[in-house]
């Protein structure tokens, strides 16, 4: 494996985004019927989402690349909690592609977005992950992230 570079992905790598959130999101279906799996690809979702990020000055959005290859990605985006004091960002969606899981990669992405987001004046980084993706928390546990809730859904059918 050649040498890992992770950049801030720019305007012109919406497609880029897109397609890398493809790959990443067909995991999470294992873990949430009520996935929409074409959000990604669809212009009022992936399309308009990561054109926002990117045109915020707020937000932190990485790429992982091997060569030319777009092997990850990260979205951070400033998270108000207004009856908490810390000035947060959350981990909105992150993710590496199959092939190039465990190899330190997720921790790359991590470790870039922490810097940048101290740089920023963030105190605190917030990420959610699936109750039953064990793999995700345990990967967040071991970068430092401690349980601070637990959300519930039900559903009303």
């Amino acid at each position: 494996m050649s040498e890992i570079k992770i950049i801030s992905a720019s305007l012109n790598q919406i497609k880029e985004l897109q397609n890398l959130n493809d790959e990443v999101f067909i995991d999470n279906s294992r873990y949430d019927e009520d996935l929409k799996i074409d959000w990604a690809q669809s212009d009022e979702g992936g399309k308009k989402y990561f054109t926002e990020l990117l045109k915020s000055s707020n937000s932190i959005c990485l790429i992982a690349k091997d060569n030319d290859k777009n092997i990850g990605y990260l979205v951070a985006c400033p998270k108000e909690i207004p009856y908490r004091l810390s000035k947060y960002i959350e981990i909105e969606n992150m993710g590496v592609i199959p092939e190039y899981r465990c190899r330190g990669i997720g921790q790359k992405l991590i470790d870039e977005c922490l810097k940048i987001a101290k740089e920023r004046g963030f105190q605190k980084v917030y990420v959610n992950a699936y109750f039953k993706n064990i793999g995700a928390i345990n990967f967040y546990k071991k970068n430092g992230f401690t349980e601070i809730d637990l959300s519930l859904e039900k559903s009303i059918k």
